[in-house]
């Protein structure tokens, strides 16, 4: 009754808590849950949190016995700045920031046949700004000379029923249906074709020309499905392996209802409607686990983001019409490691690292001033304390040092002596609960 009970508030809090999350790995958290996030994210071959599993390799469920049950959020706050330089002028905006809730939990149960299947709600990504128009920096001054106010707010959450079992004695595997969530808020939306003019001189593609993107700050939200598998193999008593690979995430469109913003032409204030698909991309994931004394565990994940051939970050640029093509990211490799060590009967120490490649080029940094997913590298621990048998809380927190992107203000071609610098960093603290099945 107790898990019961339980599970049923944590469903309710995964779909009542907010979703939106800034995130570390491109724009994926690094970790999920207070225990796979102290460790670095890394959970491929090792099997330290139920959370981690679902949100790295599936198979690693089959290592839990009975019934367990993980939950808990993450309060996170990043921070973001924009700096830009035309011609004399430098200005720097800092964009508002608030901790932010990010939900988790998870659910498992072993069959009376061996097998165990398990259903997880996890807040995985996002990204997120709120830069107010500013007329002491180039890049945000007032519209058409800047682009004014940016605001943008994107959270993804994915649902997973899984599957896993031991397929022999060392090894394990399993399976997973994602069915993802994302809402998608920006504005301007510069992936809709602007409202221009050529300005007073009337003549096109001259510096006066004036454009006018449209708003998408009234956020729609997108459903997206696949799939994701993983193997974990037990060398030795001591060694473990593990490859997962995560299928491309296929969202809907989002799709906006808006109207024409340039009061210089007769269409100002006359509604439009337009859409963008954003995917999620493929990942290729293999680790290691370590289990070198009965108190320490140690574990290393390497993982590859395709998402150079993804739907919505793939293209880069503007189109004929002055649309912009996408936020033309690069693929990335991310390195987890985590150890955790038996302290006490009851209190358990972790601490890990996270670095992840940076997806953004330089040249896109203006592209990507609602979307500065750069952080690079990620410092994580925390703790756990058994409270009683079979309940343990857990703490974590982590700094994401800041790192930056410098590139020119394109329009449409790179002018000279621009720059647009983005600056980003994030804290977060992490509060977990696990119940596990106890020894009769």
């Amino acid at each position: 009754m107790r898990v019961r009970s339980l599970l049923s508030f944590a469903v309710v809090l995964a779909f009542a808590a907010p979703t939106t999350a800034r995130a570390t790995d491109g724009h994926f958290l690094h970790g999920v849950g207070a225990v796979n996030s102290a460790l670095g994210g890394a959970a491929v071959a090792s099997n330290a949190s139920l959370l981690g599993s679902f949100f790295v390799n599936p198979a690693g469920l089959a290592s839990f016995d009975g019934t367990n049950l993980e939950m808990g959020f993450e309060m996170m706050k990043p921070e973001r700045t924009v700096t830009s330089t035309y011609g004399t002028m430098t200005g720097s905006t800092t964009s508002a920031s608030e901790f932010t809730p990010i939900p988790a939990f998870g659910f498992s149960t072993k069959l009376n046949n061996g097998v165990v299947v398990g259903l997880a709600g996890l807040g995985i990504g996002g990204f997120g700004v709120n830069y107010p128009a500013d007329p002491t920096n180039p890049i945000m001054m007032p519209r058409p000379y800047g682009f004014g106010q940016v605001y943008s707010n994107f959270g993804l959450m994915k649902i997973i029923p899984a599957v896993a079992w031991n397929a022999t004695p060392k090894l394990r595997l399993g399976v997973a249906v994602n069915v993802d969530w994302a809402s998608l808020a920006v504005n301007p939306m510069p992936t809709a074709a602007p409202a221009a003019d050529p300005g007073p001189d009337g003549v096109p593609m001259t510096q006066d020309d004036r454009a006018f993107y449209s708003s998408a700050a009234a956020a729609d939200g997108a459903f997206g499905f696949g799939m994701q598998a993983g193997l974990q193999y037990q060398a030795t008593e001591k060694l473990a392996v593990g490859v997962s690979y995560t299928s491309p995430q296929v969202f809907q469109d989002f799709e906006y209802t808006a109207v024409y913003e340039n009061p210089n032409l007769n269409t100002f204030n006359t509604p439009r409607t337009f859409s963008f698909r954003m995917d999620a991309p493929a990942i290729y994931a293999a680790g290691l686990a370590w289990t070198p004394t009965s108190k320490l565990q140690t574990a290393a994940d390497v993982k590859f983001y395709t998402y150079s051939s993804t739907k919505g970050f793939d293209q880069s640029g503007y189109n004929a019409d002055g649309s912009v093509k996408g936020f033309g990211w690069d693929d990335i490799m991310v390195v987890a490691l985590g150890a955790q060590y038996a302290a006490t009967d009851k209190v358990t120490l972790r601490g890990g690292y996270n670095y992840s490649g940076n997806p953004i080029p330089d040249a896109m940094s203006m592209y990507n001033l609602p979307a500065p997913a750069i952080v690079q590298h990620n410092i994580t621990g925390g703790m756990g304390f058994k409270v009683r048998p079979g309940v343990e809380v857990n703490i974590a927190g982590y700094v994401a040092l800041e790192n930056e992107v410098n590139g020119p203000m394109m329009k449409p071609m790179a002018i000279p002596g621009s720059n647009v610098k983005n600056a980003m960093s994030e804290k977060s603290i992490l509060v977990g609960f696990t119940f596990t099945p106890t020894k009769k």
